[in-house]
């Protein structure tokens, strides 16, 4: 009897003094990870928006989206095809050298 006083002593305290410190860890988690996230943006942030100056930017002006749209399919043909030999040039003798 005394042995299951002491067992919900004891489990009473422990439970007492994680209620207690969960948010001393709770906060020092969400810190973390807020310090975490905060990095990876800035180090990320450069990657993700460097291609608003890249060779697919033309599609982020309202310009070039309406040329798109009125064009015909033989002239989107054309496009394409003229795009994909600027930029693709040298891949197609890299893999098949490759192979």
């Amino acid at each position: 009897m005394a042995t299951n006083i002491l067992k919900a002593i004891l489990a009473g305290f422990l439970t007492g003094v994680l209620i207690f410190f969960m948010p001393f860890f709770l906060l020092r988690f969400l810190f973390i990870a807020l310090i975490i996230g905060l990095i990876f943006r800035l180090v990320g942030f450069r990657r993700r928006w460097h291609g608003a100056s890249g060779p697919y930017s033309f599609w982020r002006n309202p310009d070039y989206r309406q040329r798109w749209h009125n064009m015909s399919r033989e002239e989107k043909k054309a496009f394409r095809e003229k795009m994909e030999q600027e930029l693709f040039a040298g891949t197609t003798e890299n893999t098949q050298q490759s192979l």
